[in-house]
């Protein structure tokens, strides 16, 4: 499966790191540019202001520690204006209305597999240069 020919920039949001490899070893093996991982909101914006290109985030609803992925996908959103693909666990229907107001990408529920991440940034175009 491929994106429409661009590779995306992508942000993991992902405190577990055995996880946080796995999504980005499917992505980087798909051509990706995986441009770092964050086990925190703070950190997560870190990277974006270090990489103004990212097209995208994957992020963990259920972040150990606050705030959430949600608002994590807000601030992502707001100050940078970088789409989230939402990964957890627990997707009831109380998260994907929080998150829904911040336009996500989609949604993927763990466990996942790989053609399951690759189907979620199936035919996603990079963002315009600035």
């Amino acid at each position: 499966m491929e994106t429409a020919g661009m590779p995306l920039r992508v942000v993991i949001v992902e405190d577990e790191p055995l996880i946080a490899l796995d999504l980005e070893t499917i992505l980087e093996d798909e051509g990706h540019i995986v441009v770092g991982t964050a086990a925190t909101t703070e950190a997560a914006l870190g990277l974006a202001r270090a990489n103004p290109d990212i097209d995208m985030a994957f992020v963990n609803v259920e972040l150990a520690c606050e705030p959430d992925g949600v608002e994590a996908a807000r601030r992502l959103r707001e100050e940078h204006d970088v789409g989230s693909l939402f990964v957890s666990a627990k997707l009831t229907d109380e998260v994907r209305a929080r998150a829904r107001e911040w336009k996500p990408v989609g949604f993927v529920s763990k466990p996942f597999v790989r053609r399951e991440i690759l189907r979620a940034v199936d035919g996603l175009e990079p963002r315009p240069a600035a």
